[in-house]
């Protein structure tokens, strides 16, 4: 499997040539991680050390998914899940999203995620 270094900008189209999609994603802060058997290449943005932002590149469209190591923060904060096992307590989307292959698609998923992430409100009554 290619390293991130190695991945070369036309491997995020599955080789049809195009950069501007590669580019658009570093300047949104998107990093290539790697690239499967298949030409799928992953991008990985974390804006802070529990959530990771997802963006899978297929040369057709786009998956855009997320996770947050919950384990990890609540450990942070001195707080604890069931019997303070930190492994595998990882948040996710019951469902991935997919859009076209479009910077203004993934910024706007990204900016639907920290919308709602910033607005969690976990003393909210009508929780």
């Amino acid at each position: 499997m290619p390293e991130p270094a190695d991945l070369p900008p036309e491997s995020a189209a599955n080789g049809t040539g195009s950069d501007e999609l590669h580019d658009g994603l570093l300047s949104l802060d998107f990093h290539a991680v790697q690239a499967d058997r298949k030409g799928v290449v992953q991008y990985a943005r974390r804006p802070n050390r529990f959530l990771t932002e997802w963006v899978h590149d297929d040369g057709d469209e786009l998956l855009f998914t997320w996770e947050f190591d919950l384990g990890e923060f609540c450990k942070a904060v001195d707080w604890q899940i069931g019997a303070a096992e930190t492994s595998f307590q990882i948040l996710f989307p019951q469902f991935d999203v997919r859009i076209a292959r479009d910077l203004e698609a993934v910024a706007i998923e990204v900016s639907r995620l920290e919308e709602q992430m910033r607005t969690l409100d976990l003393s909210d009554p009508s929780l």
